[in-house]
């Protein structure tokens, strides 16, 4: 029984993978105050402004969802250490876990999206490309 929620867990993991990857492209933190990625990209008071209530209120759903990811693996956790395993209560809470994992993905697949929206197509595809270069 173990293996399967374990396989089952991996195999999921794999899926979400791609998701999370995404939200990898654009950098973390407030990159938009370092003064060569806002020169390259030519950004505006009205976009730094946009920028930063976009993080705020990512960043606020973020913890929020991070939280609700760390509280039911801990759940998932008190149930599969107990001497005798309730199969059904394992799956069950697996799949809320998993459905917080989803919620903490879809959270960074929007402020992806939010940043695209604002910076446009080109702009966005210069920061995937030219951040790390810019960082320094």
């Amino acid at each position: 029984m173990l293996r399967n929620v374990f396989g089952i867990m991996l195999l999921v993991i794999l899926l979400i993978l791609p998701v999370i990857a995404s939200g990898q492209d654009v950098p973390a933190g407030k990159w938009w105050y370092n003064p060569k990625i806002r020169k390259n990209l030519s950004l505006s008071q009205n976009e730094i402004d946009q920028l930063d209530k976009l993080f705020a209120n990512s960043r606020r759903k973020f913890i929020e969802f991070k939280s609700a990811v760390e509280r039911e693996q801990f759940e998932l956790d008190q149930l599969l250490s107990k001497k005798k395993v309730n199969n059904a209560a394992v799956r069950k809470q697996f799949q809320k876990l998993e459905q917080a994992r989803k919620n903490l993905a879809d959270e960074r697949l929007t402020f992806v999206m939010g940043v695209r929206n604002i910076l446009g197509s080109e702009r966005f595809q210069q920061l995937k490309s030219n951040y790390k270069k810019w960082q320094s």
